[in-house]
């Protein structure tokens, strides 16, 4: 494949920032998007801690805002990250980043996109970050960057198979966002708000089945965490489950091990596991794993740091950075959604301790308190309607895992050459299995 290298700057038609300084914000109006926003495990931008301009700000302010398509590159703090700006931009973008449009007669956007995101690229921006303290990818060296930019045949099939791919992963992300948000709004429901019991205390139509109203009283009763419906009890989540309560030992025959640290989990995902050959792992690879586990991190528990062990393969092990939690009467979705609340990972937080990377033992989760019915029904019927939501959600991660490596792996033997456009069509046809 014959390839020509070409200056980063030479192929963008206009670079949109936004004067390297902070402008005024607002309460509400239009969303303001930061750095932290923009991530290489996404297709495109998402809305966290985001804050507002006003509509006079937008106007006036900027020298320019992204369009459909543009690429918005993070220059500071993590030079090199990138997502494409979705159609339409809702958004404006703050400083420490900009919007790149590119030239469409010099280069395909999406082939653009899919080398910058490669693995080569981002080594070849962080070697020009300037600054210390805070790196920076300067626009005044744009043009240092050299690119390989090869014909429009390949251009339009790297760039539309990493798109494809990338599309499909970013479906499955939000599928799963909203199958775990309904999981999570009915536990809120049913057994933090106690919604049903609310109701009839205040002689409101529950909204629920008259079978289903029935398995709530309808008063409550004070208790040592507050109002609680009456006749139910506080327990606790070792009460519901065993912490850490298998270990892989030195002399476990267990080989390979498939390693989940810390660093790859967030909200649920796995993005990356790591295979070792028994002898070779890390020392800290010794949480086993069983189907149902809810998995929590110890360190800075405040961050999301989790997920759910679905049929996990027999290898699978994780950190021991980890609480394990398996439940005891496999009441495993309603102990997910319950020691996953964002209210119990800020109280973990704030119980942590030790610096820069703060940490609970794994015991503290255990004495993490929830109300109780007396009898298993209420439970048992939540746990009977929001499995599957997590058992979709668990398909789609891990189709989007396998999704995500494969096209990791062939893009940069794309790029190089050293794999062939019909040998790519060939691997990626047999791997997706109906997938895309």
């Amino acid at each position: 494949m014959e390839t020509s290298f070409v200056p980063f700057s030479e192929l963008l038609s206009e670079v949109i920032d936004n004067r390297g300084r902070t402008c005024p914000t607002s309460d509400t109006g239009i969303p303001l998007i930061a750095t932290n926003c923009i991530r290489n495990d996404l297709l495109y931008p998402v809305y966290e801690k985001i804050r507002y301009v006003s509509p006079d700000t937008y106007e006036t302010w900027f020298r320019g805002h992204p369009k459909p398509g543009d690429l918005i590159l993070v220059l500071k703090g993590t030079p090199g990250r990138i997502c494409i700006a979705p159609d339409p931009v809702d958004f404006c973008i703050a400083q420490d980043m900009v919007a790149l449009r590119v030239d469409e007669s010099r280069v395909y956007p999406k082939y653009l996109f899919a080398l910058l995101r490669s693995a080569q690229i981002q080594s070849k921006i962080e070697q020009m970050h300037v600054g210390t303290l805070i790196p920076h990818f300067k626009k005044g060296d744009f043009d240092k960057l050299l690119l390989p930019i090869p014909n429009r045949e390949a251009q339009y099939f790297i760039g539309d198979l990493y798109f494809t791919l990338s599309s499909k992963i970013d479906v499955n992300r939000r599928m799963t966002e909203v199958l775990d948000g309904i999981a999570r709004a009915l536990f809120q429901s049913w057994f933090v708000d106690f919604d049903p019991v609310r109701a009839k205390v205040e002689s409101r139509d529950t909204t629920l089945a008259k079978s289903i109203a029935d398995l709530f009283p309808d008063s409550f009763e004070d208790s040592e965490i507050g109002e609680i419906p009456a006749g139910w009890s506080v327990g606790t989540i070792e009460k519901l489950a065993e912490v850490n309560a298998l270990t892989l030992s030195r002399t476990d025959p267990l080989d390979p091990i498939d390693y989940v640290e810390i660093s790859e989990v967030m909200l649920g995902e796995i993005r990356n596991i790591i295979r070792y050959e028994r002898g070779s792992e890390p020392s800290r690879a010794r949480r086993r794993l069983r189907h149902g586990d809810s998995v929590l991190s110890t360190v800075r528990p405040d961050r999301g740091s989790y997920f759910l062990a679905l049929n996990p393969p027999e290898t699978l092990v994780a950190s021991t950075g980890f609480a394990v939690l398996t439940p005891k009467n496999d009441h495993w979705a309603f102990l997910h959604s319950l020691a996953t609340r964002r209210e119990v990972g800020d109280q973990l937080g704030r119980l942590a301790d030790g610096g820069a990377y703060p940490a609970i033992r794994p015991e503290v989760v255990g004495q993490i308190s929830v109300a109780i019915p007396p009898t298993s029904e209420p439970i048992v019927l939540f746990e009977k309607l929001v499995r599957p939501l997590y058992e979709k959600s668990g398909q789609n991660r891990g189709q989007s895992r396998t999704l995500g490596q494969l096209r990791d792996a062939v893009l940069p033997k794309l790029i190089s050459g050293e794999l062939l456009l019909p040998d790519a069509e060939r691997i990626v046809g047999g791997r997706c299995n109906g997938a895309l």
